[in-house]
């Protein structure tokens, strides 16, 4: 039988105990021809005593240990992964006293511990020691609380050595742990934890510990962005003797009580978990210092530069932590030309004292909402929104607001935020705040009495994405037109996997014009969610067959390209498709021959180990040759994992219908733009409506000036995780990530020549840090690391309406651009000159593109942007 750890009262034992903590960069993810350079990191060595002082006359396993730690010392070196020249090295620990801590030991539990008044680094240094005596002699597995929270053990038993395994360790004090939200804009935090105990036979007692801890944290966008920290540790038995007075008492009150007594002072109680300051931010610096040293980054000449995305972050944690004066302060005294950049701040910061100060200095009911709007879509975009902050964005629809295009962003907002909180949290979604506010949205899309109100209510419906509309959305499916097409969007975002058979039905039916004035676009995208939606092939062959219709071969021609397009991201289209070929009925010509001039395209952007880039592009056009709907997209892809970035789609309304489409389906002139930022979908954008208008902007040249469509810093990666090491240290782990984007058109008509030149240009700069951190009030040691780059991405569209069919040429360009990516260690000792710090730097050279779209826009640009030939030339 495997001996049971036995402590005689009135013996004291004698330890050897180290720990070594190491950090440093993941250098095994990839095989970068640079060294990834030495750890840093430090060794604490001390003996300590342990004496068991009393033990219960009822339960002789229940017993109250004393444990002394005897003058523990720093230790640092150059190379510290070797034992040459490790030296000891003045620290805070050579100046501290150090009180014991008392352990109500029980058969190899640890129930709780008091302390006397002590640092508290060394009081869970020494929690970390409690926690080592506390084991199972069986193979077992349970959950078992320590310094580490309560975590997963597994024991393995053989001879006089048990193997403990600890893991999924979580923690009742300490709420800011975060790592919920999409896995692409997430890191991926492993830790791993083994101990080898072996005891001996004859004495009982614990003869040696050794163990190792890992705590890795990964980038999952960049996986060569990742930080480690290991620690050892070892604990020795040295000697035991006796002689010293047992304390008598009926239970562990009555003995801890003599103790006090005795030392004339009190004992605290407290759980084995460790106890950590989660406030502490010892590097944050005062908000006006902030504003003197990066003030000139957040200027608006600055948007879409690595400068705005690195001061937007420089002000996170300081806002995080000033207090509503503060604020109020700020903003009194600061330089005009950055405050606004600084509402982003507020915004992405998302505490109560920021959001009650930004609500304070917004004027919501003024008539220009550019301020307002840009401040609800940074909110709209925080990754980790709370039920606070979701109550107080809420209250805002209780202001007397006079724009109605501000109330429209209020409901993207709250929608969004609601969204994001569904997220971080599955269980979220059946809370009361989000079924009151789903229940508002509906009774009010009930109550409107104009279709800008409706507009507004299913954009809200599509941000919020929630299954349970799914029965509202498809009514308005059904009713068709623009409506329709927006159910169908936010039935999009609800996800094909909530779809049921009557569902699919219903788009089969959208797709089939079983309903009237059904837009082109909806039945577009009724046929490719069917697409995606488990289709069968039944489905898939009905989608084929209707392309033989030569009645509206744009539509056709946009269905076919979906179909190519999902056959390449979907293997059990592909093979559904194949099957479906080899049947003349549907491979034939009359399906697969579309000669339409819509088209749909994705490719990649950017490829990477990692993480894809992606663009796409539709175009629809109407038969007669006029541009009716295009839009652009981009998106991150990554192993079963999509992140939306970006859209901009443009519309064209009443232009080039036949007189009979204009009769049947009367549509009047109108041209708009809408955009999707990071997942959260806007209102749109009228650019006019009435031809008196268009001509106004035509001869004023109002859209001939590049005009902002979206300005702002916005937060897109806030997680934060923090583990307890067996040794009592706590490992700190952030990742914060910035956008920085401006987005600006022009356009240029010449009634004259009958063209047109436009350009959208959109700069953006991503920046993300990370952070390891291992501090203590004697040794602080860091890796931190920061990836980023800014690139310009412009899109050009020329017409030539002279002629018919109309000349269309879209041209997507990016310039060349340098991602770079740098790592700092660094390591302290307070009250000492000791001081390491390396950087390395890493940049990747990306060289400039034209974008590949399609064939036949390939052919009209050439046809449009060709020098013309002069008549009289020799050569022809």
């Amino acid at each position: 039988m495997f001996p049971s750890l036995h402590f005689e009262t009135g013996v004291t034992y004698k330890y050897n105990y180290q720990f070594t903590v190491l950090l440093n960069e993941d250098s095994n993810l990839t095989s970068r021809s640079a060294s990834v350079g030495r750890d840093v990191g430090y060794k604490v060595s001390s003996d300590f005593l342990l004496t068991s002082v009393w033990q219960s006359t009822e339960n002789s396993k229940e017993r109250l240990l004393k444990l002394e730690l005897l003058k523990p010392t720093l230790l640092v070196s150059s190379v510290m992964h070797q034992n040459e020249g490790i030296n000891k090295h003045w620290s805070k620990l050579d100046n501290l006293s150090y009180p014991p801590i008392y352990i109500h030991w029980t058969a190899g539990t640890v129930k709780k511990v008091y302390v006397l008044p002590d640092s508290p680094d060394m009081i869970n240094i020494k929690k970390g020691i409690a926690s080592l005596l506390q084991f199972q002699v069986a193979d077992a597995k349970v959950k078992e609380s320590d310094v580490s929270g309560m975590c997963d053990v597994r024991y393995k038993v053989q001879g006089s050595t048990i193997n403990k395994n600890k893991s999924n360790c979580l923690r009742n004090n300490f709420h800011h742990n975060n790592l919920a939200g999409n896995k692409l804009l997430a890191p991926t935090v492993t830790t791993s934890s083994e101990l080898v105990i072996n005891m001996s036979p004859q004495e009982n007692i614990i003869q040696t510990i050794t163990g190792k801890e890992e705590v890795r944290m990964t980038l999952n966008l960049w996986k060569q962005a990742a930080v480690y920290v290991k620690t050892k540790i070892n604990i020795n038995f040295v000697e035991q003797y006796g002689g010293q007075a047992a304390i008598s008492g009926k239970n562990v009150a009555a003995v801890l009580n003599s103790i006090a007594e005795e030392l004339r002072t009190k004992l605290t109680s407290e759980p084995l978990e460790a106890s950590v300051d989660s406030n502490a931010c010892p590097h944050c610096k005062p908000i006006g210092e902030l504003v003197r040293e990066y003030g000139n980054n957040m200027l608006s000449e600055n948007l879409g530069e690595l400068k705005s995305a690195g001061g937007f972050l420089k002000f996170l944690d300081s806002f995080r932590r000033a207090s509503k004066k503060e604020l109020l302060m700020l903003f009194k005294d600061t330089d005009g030309r950055i405050l606004t950049q600084l509402l982003d701040v507020l915004a992405a910061a998302q505490t109560d004292d920021a959001v009650d100060v930004a609500f304070q200095l917004i004027d919501f009911e003024s008539k220009d909402v550019g301020i307002a709007e840009r401040f609800l879509l940074c909110l709209a975009t925080a990754p980790n929104p709370s039920e606070a902050l979701i109550s107080k964005t809420m209250k805002l629809l209780n202001r007397k607001i006079s724009s109605e295009k501000l109330k429209a962003t209020i409901l993207i907002t709250l929608s969004s935020l609601v969204r994001s909180y569904c997220k971080t949290n599955s269980s979220n979604a059946n809370s009361l705040i989000v079924q009151n506010i789903s229940e508002m949205f509906l009774k009010g899309l009930q109550q409107c009495d104009h279709v800008g109100c409706l507009i507004n209510h299913l954009l809200a419906l599509r941000n919020i994405a929630l299954p349970q509309h799914l029965p509202v959305l498809v009514e308005y499916v059904k009713k068709g037109g623009i409506l329709g097409l927006m159910a169908l969007e936010a039935m999009k975002e609800i996800g094909e996997q909530h779809f049921t058979t009557e569902i699919n039905t219903v788009l089969l039916r959208v797709y089939n014009q079983f309903w009237p004035h059904q837009e082109s676009a909806a039945r577009v995208l009724a046929a490719e969610l069917l697409m995606k939606s488990s289709p069968t092939f039944d489905t898939i062959g009905q989608l084929i067959t209707s392309l033989s219709s030569r009645e509206q071969p744009e539509i056709s021609s946009l269905v076919l390209r979906k179909l190519l397009t999902s056959m390449q991201q979907s293997d059990a289209i592909r093979s559904c498709v194949h099957d479906l070929m080899k049947n003349s009925t549907f491979g034939n010509y009359h399906n697969l021959a579309q000669n339409g001039s819509s088209s749909s395209v994705i490719n990649i952007l950017q490829a990477t180990h990692d993480v894809n880039v992606t663009y796409g592009i539709n175009l629809e056009m109407r038969p007669s040759g006029i541009l009716k709907r295009t839009s652009f997209d981009l998106n991150l892809l990554g192993d079963n994992d999509k992140s939306h970035l970006l859209s901009l789609s443009l519309f064209v309304e009443g232009f080039g219908l036949s007189d009979e489409e204009q009769k049947e389906n009367p549509e009047e002139h109108s041209a708009g733009m809408q955009m999707s930022v990071l997942g959260v979908h806007l209102r749109p954008y009228i650019f006019f409506t009435g031809t008196s208008e268009l001509m106004g902007l035509v001869w004023s040249g109002a859209g001939s000036h590049p005009t902002p469509a979206l300005q702002g810093n916005f937060l897109i990666m806030d997680q934060s995780h923090s583990v307890v090491l067996q040794n009592g240290i706590s490992v700190d782990l952030s990742l914060k990530g910035a956008l920085s984007t401006e987005l600006a058109g022009s356009v240029e008509v010449s009634m004259w020549n009958k063209n047109a030149h436009a350009v959208v240009k959109n700069r953006g700069a991503l920046l993300v840090t990370g952070m390891c951190r291992v501090d203590t009030s004697f040794v602080e040691s860091h890796v931190d690391f920061a990836m980023g780059g800014n690139s310009v991405l412009d899109m050009v569209v020329d017409l030539d309406f002279a002629s018919k069919p109309m000349a269309i040429c879209l041209q997507v360009e990016q310039p060349d651009y340098i991602f770079r990516h740098n790592v700092r260690k660094t390591e302290t000792i307070p009250g000492s000159k000791h001081l390491i710090k390396t950087l390395k730097r890493r940049s990747m050279y990306f060289p400039g593109k034209s974008l590949n779209l399609f064939k036949k826009n390939s052919d009209s640009c050439k046809k449009l942007l060709m020098p013309k030939q002069e008549s009289g030339s020799f050569w022809r």
